[in-house]
């Protein structure tokens, strides 16, 4: 992989980075290994190896810019802890090449750099020394840093009496306060409760506006997208994907979908239903799965027949799924029903599908709806879990699908992302459990529309979501 930077730009490179381990079956192959081959070199053999290689990294390449935050992401054992360690120097390569440009500070294991001994005060002082503060600094910063970590008396405890999360609201504290040039974070995050980790999310922003490049591992992925710049996926110690994180993050995401057992795959939909045209075809109106009851007004019908070519080069460019069941059509109207692309908040758009099955199909299936914003994080979802409905039908038949959907969010651009998807035995239950693990990707569209909500016309409203209702107010006598 190529790294596109001047070396002025450059807070880390990665090149051909690899870390192989010797792993042997017993103790005593260990010292064989020390032993034997030298013997068997003096007496002219060719030296017989005792072990195993586990390349844990291979091969692996890519960059960080000053001011940039990159993601690494990846499966358990992908290799994101060695490449981090790695890169700050605790781990020697096997081969290939780190090269870091200023001073790093590093959140890897949990009470990594803390002496257990020591309490919350002392290894505060250690710390920060470590990281390049002086003594005058320190105290300068540390009122700063024991606010931030918020855990009060424990301050004066040995830091072996911390919880999990004590530990990571120090170390994140400490780390941060020195405003380092690059800041490198190994999934500390997951264990602080929710008003630490907005704290600490808040904080690497700043980091970020302030120029402080960094490296994020992490394995939600809604936070990569919202946080970073660009991902580098790992699997099996080998660079999968590296590139911009939005895309990276979809094609894992894809992944960890098959991983799960959901059958998800880019379709090849047959040259002959690709061919023909809505109007050579009935439609099928199964009365179980349209809530109009098969009263759809003639006007919805004729939009749904007629070609959207918005939607079906979203549909072409980033559609995934099986292909046995698609949406060959989709529209978003309001209640006037006009096609829209923006509507009022909390304003009723009514959703039409034209569903085309291109296999034969008898199955439960789930019609689902997610909006995220323009940075990638989902912010709002539907669908019909609570009524299971059920298709069947050939290649070649129809559905119209409608549904009404509110818009609780504030003002902002969303892209709806939309799909549907069934069982691989047509039963979405499992004695009477609901098992995920059948799951059929059938169709879905990650860009199906885009649509901008209208600022709220009375006043500003705190987000994303904002859901509104109605007081009873009553006097007492």
């Amino acid at each position: 992989m190529g790294l596109p930077m001047s070396s002025d730009d450059v807070a880390i490179r990665v090149q051909n980075l690899s870390k192989c381990y010797q792993i042997y079956n017993a103790p005593r192959d260990r010292l064989k290994q020390f032993v034997a081959p030298r013997l068997q070199r003096m007496a002219g053999q060719t030296p017989k190896q005792y072990f195993r290689e586990f390349w844990a990294l291979k091969d692996v390449s890519f960059g960080v810019n000053k001011g940039e935050a990159v993601g690494i992401i990846g499966r358990n054992g992908a290799g994101k802890s060695t490449l981090l360690q790695l890169i700050c120097g605790t781990l020697s390569p096997t081969s290939g090449s780190v090269d870091v440009a200023g001073t790093v500070a590093a959140l890897l294991e949990l009470g990594s750099g803390f002496n257990p001994e020591f309490t919350g005060r002392e290894n505060v002082c250690l710390n920060a020394s470590v990281l390049g503060l002086t003594s005058e600094e320190i105290d300068e910063k540390f009122d700063e840093i024991a606010a931030f970590a918020d855990i009060g008396d424990f301050l004066e405890q040995p830091t072996k009496t911390y919880s999990s999360g004590m530990l990571m609201r120090l170390a994140f504290a400490v780390n941060t306060s020195v405003d380092p040039d690059i800041l490198i974070v190994d999934e500390a995050l997951g264990v602080g409760d929710a008003p630490f980790q907005s704290k600490c999310f808040k904080r690497l922003r700043q980091l970020i506006d302030n120029g402080t490049s960094i490296l994020f591992v992490s394995h939600d992925i809604s936070t990569v997208r919202s946080i970073c710049n660009r991902a580098l996926w790992l699997k099996d110690g080998h660079a999968e994907m590296w590139g911009d994180a939005m895309s990276t993050a979809k094609e894992y995401e894809k992944f960890c979908w098959q991983a799960q057992g959901i059958v998800l795959h880019h379709p090849e939909i047959p040259e002959e239903i690709t061919a023909l045209k809505a109007a050579d075809r009935p439609i099928a109106v199964d009365q179980a799965i349209v809530e109009s009851g098969g009263n759809t007004e003639p006007s919805v019908l004729s939009l749904l027949l007629q070609p959207n070519v918005d939607f079906e080069v979203n549909h072409q460019r980033s559609r995934i799924g099986t292909g046995d069941v698609i949406v060959r059509n989709f529209l978003m109207l309001n209640e006037a029903g006009l096609q829209v692309t923006s509507c009022e908040y909390d304003e009723k758009l009514t959703l039409h599908y034209l569903l085309e099955i291109c296999k034969p199909v008898r199955s439960d299936f789930i019609l689902g709806v997610r909006l995220r914003d323009l940075k990638g994080n989902f912010v709002y979802s539907a669908n019909d879990i609570n009524s299971m409905p059920r298709i069947a039908g050939v290649a070649g038949d129809r559905f119209i699908i409608s549904t009404n959907l509110r818009i609780p969010l504030t003002h902002q651009d969303y892209v709806v992302r939309t799909g549907v998807f069934g069982f691989n035995d047509g039963m979405a239950f499992t004695n009477g459990v609901y098992d995920f693990s059948k799951a059929v990707i059938w169709d879905v569209i990650e860009d199906a529309a885009y649509l901008k909500v209208h600022p709220h016309k009375f006043m500003p409203l705190a987000g994303p979501v904002n859901a509104s209702f109605d007081l009873e107010v009553k006097k007492l006598n």
